[in-house]
C-alpha cells in the first residue's frame, strides 16, 4: 500500500514509481526516502556538505552509482568518464565533465533510478551478509550506515546485544551523541538497531524511550560509505514494508554531517596498508 506523501506532486510520484519499476526497488521505500532526505525538493542542497538533489547523494556516492549503473539508464557516456583511483575513490579528470555529471543529481528522474539501484545494491549486500531478506528498517540502516555498517550492527545486536554501540561506530558516536545515548548512558548496539529500525518504519520495531521520534529523523546522505558498492543489484527485490515519511527539512545538525563520513575509516586504512 502506498502511504500518503504530502508535498509530492503527481508528476514526482509517477516519476518515482517508474524508477521503482525500472530498478526493482520498493516504491513506498523510494517515495518516503525522498520525503525524508529532501522534502521532495529536486533542487535541495545541503549547506555544509556535497549532498544534493531529491535523494541527497554526496559526490562520491553519485559518481560511484553512475559508474556502476549509469549505462543502463542512458548515462553510458558519463559513466565512461568516471575513473576509479588506486585508493578506491571515483574521479573525473575533466572538471567541466565532472560538474555536469554531479549536476545530474538535480534531475529527479536520474536521481530516482540511482536511488533505486542504491537500494538494490544495499539489499543484495545485506542479503549476502545475513543469509535472508532485509526488511524495511534494515534497508534504512544501510541507507544510514552503508550496507557494511548495517550488517555489522545487525549481527552485533544478535550476538552481543548489550555491547556499546559507540565502540562499533566511534566516529558516528562522536558526531551524534544523541543517537548513541540512552537515558544518559552509552546506547547498546541493540538499542541503536531498534532506534534506526523505528525511524526506518519497520513494523513492530521496538522503540527505546529516548529514541528520536520519526518526525526528527536524520538526513543520512553523508553517513553512507563512499565505496560500498560491490554487490550486483537485485532484479527481484522482495516488497519491503512501507517507510513513513519524516517530513521535509528535518536534518542532522550541520556540525555532524561530514564527521559521519568517517564511519569507513578502518576500511580506508586497510586499503592503504
Amino acid at each position: 500500500m502506498t502511504v500518503n506523501a504530502p508535498g509530492a506532486s503527481q508528476d514526482l510520484t509517477q516519476l518515482i514509481s517508474r524508477a521503482a519499476q525500472k530498478t526493482g526497488a520498493d516504491f513506498d521505500y523510494l517515495l518516503n526516502t525522498a520525503a525524508r532526505e529532501s522534502g521532495f525538493d529536486p533542487r535541495a542542497k545541503a549547506p555544509t556538505s556535497s549532498a544534493s538533489g531529491l535523494f541527497q547523494f554526496i559526490d562520491q556516492t553519485w559518481l560511484g552509482m553512475v559508474k556502476q549503473h549509469g549505462a543502463k539508464h542512458g548515462m553510458a557516456a558519463e559513466a565512461a568518464k568516471i575513473e576509479v583511483s588506486a585508493n578506491g575513490r571515483y574521479r573525473v579528470t575533466d572538471p567541466a565533465a565532472r560538474d555536469d555529471i554531479l549536476d545530474m543529481r538535480f534531475d529527479p528522474a536520474k536521481a530516482a533510478v540511482m536511488a533505486g539501484e542504491y537500494a538494490g545494491d544495499a539489499a543484495n549486500a545485506l542479503r549476502n551478509k545475513l543469509g535472508r531478506e532485509p526488511d524495511a528498517g534494515e534497508l534504512y540502516m544501510a541507507h544510514f550506515l552503508g550496507s557494511k555498517g548495517a550488517g555489522d550492527l545487525i549481527l552485533a545486536a544478535e550476538s552481543n546485544p548489550d555491547s556499546r554501540a559507540d565502540s562499533l561506530f566511534p566516529a558516528a558516536a562522536r558526531a551524534n551523541r544523541r543517537l548513541f545515548t540512552e537515558n544518559g548512558r552509552p546506547a547498546s548496539v541493540a538499542e541503536l538497531r531498534n532506534t534506526l529500525m523505528h525511524i526506518g518504519g519497520a513494523e513492530g520495531a521496538p522503540r527505546a524511550p529516548s529514541a528520536p521520534p520519526p518526525d526528527a529523523a536524520f538526513r543520512s546522505a553523508d553517513v553512507r560509505r563512499e565505496a560500498d558498492w560491490t554487490a550486483p543489484p537485485s532484479r527481484n527485490l522482495t516488497r519491503l514494508a512501507s517507510v513513513p515519511s519524516a517530513g521535509p527539512g528535518r536534518v542532522l545538525s550541520p556540525g555532524t554531517i561530514e564527521a559521519l563520513a568517517e564511519l569507513d575509516a578502518p576500511q580506508r586504512a586497510k586499503r592503504k596498508a
